[in-house]
C-alpha cells in the first residue's frame, strides 16, 4: 500500500511493505490488525513514522511504526520496510504462587529490570538483576530459618548463598548467578564468555529449584509418612 507522509515541505506518497506491517501491539503484546491515524516523513533520517490505534477493545493505545526510507522522494516506488515499534511495554513475569509469597519484592525489581531492558537502558538491567537475586536469595533465606533472620539480612549474597541455602540446586545455580550479576556491576568482567541472558537462564534456574523446593516442602508436610 501507499501512504501519504507529510513533512515541513511537501506531502510524499510513500509505499509501505504490508508484510511487515506491525500485527503486535507493543503496549499490549496481543496481536492485531492496527489502525492506521497518519503518518509524518523524516528525510534526513531516512524514515517514515505511522501512526497507529492498538485494535484490541482493552488497549486502544496509540503507537508509532518506524519505517525505513532509503529513498524517501515523491512517488518513490520502494517499498519502507518496518524498524520498531514504540513505545515498547515490557510483558509482566510469571512467577509461581510460591515465589510471589517468598519474595514479592524480588518480583518487583525484577519486572523493573526487564522494563529498563525493553526502553533500551541495556545497562542497567543486570544491576537490576543483581538486586532482584539478592532479595530472592535472602527472603528464601529467611523463610527457611526464621531464627538467623538479621544474620541473613547483613550477610554478603555470596555469604547467604553458601552459608543459608541447603538444596544443593538452589546453590549451585544461586552462586552462578551471582558471579554473572556482580559481574553487572563491576569495571572489569570476570565472565567474559557469559552475557546477559545467561545470567536471565540461571535466575530462571534458581527460582524454578527454590519452587520446587517450597513445593516439595509443602506437600510433604501436608501429607506425612
Amino acid at each position: 500500500m501507499k501512504v501519504s507522509c507529510s513533512n515541513f515541505q511537501a506531502n510524499v506518497n510513500y509505499p509501505i511493505n504490508t508484510d511487515t506491517e506491525p500485527d503486535t501491539c507493543p503496549r499490549c503484546h496481543r496481536s492485531i490488525h492496527p489502525k492506521l491515524l497518519g503518518a509524518y516523513a523524516h528525510p534526513e533520517k531516512h524514515i517514515c513514522q505511522l501512526t497507529y490505534r492498538c485494535a484490541n477493545l482493552s488497549c486502544q493505545e496509540v503507537f508509532i511504526a518506524n519505517y525505513a526510507t532509503p529513498l524517501l522522494r515523491r512517488d518513490s516506488e520502494t517499498a519502507g520496510v518496518l524498524l520498531s515499534t514504540v513505545p515498547l511495554s515490557a510483558l509482566p513475569s510469571n512467577f509461581p504462587e510460591t515465589i510471589t509469597e517468598c519474595s514479592p519484592v524480588f518480583v518487583q525489581i525484577y519486572d523493573q529490570a526487564i522494563a529498563a531492558e525493553s526502553h533500551g537502558l541495556d545497562q542497567m538491567v543486570g544491576i537490576g538483576m543483581r538486586k532482584a537475586l539478592e532479595f530472592l536469595i535472602k527472603d528464601y533465606s529467611c523463610l527457611e530459618h526464621p531464627d538467623k533472620e538479621e544474620e541473613i539480612k547483613k550477610s554478603l549474597l555470596g555469604n547467604c548463598i553458601k552459608d543459608f541455602i541447603l538444596d544443593s540446586n538452589v546453590k549451585a545455580c544461586a552462586k552462578r548467578a551471582a558471579w554473572l550479576g556482580n559481574d553487572e556491576t563491576h569495571y572489569v568482567r570476570k565472565w567474559t564468555d557469559q552475557d546477559i541472558s545467561d545470567l536471565k537462564m540461571l535466575i530462571k534456574l534458581t527460582v524454578n529449584w527454590i519452587d520446587n523446593a517450597l513445593t516439595t516442602k509443602k506437600y510433604l508436610s501436608t501429607m506425612p509418612d
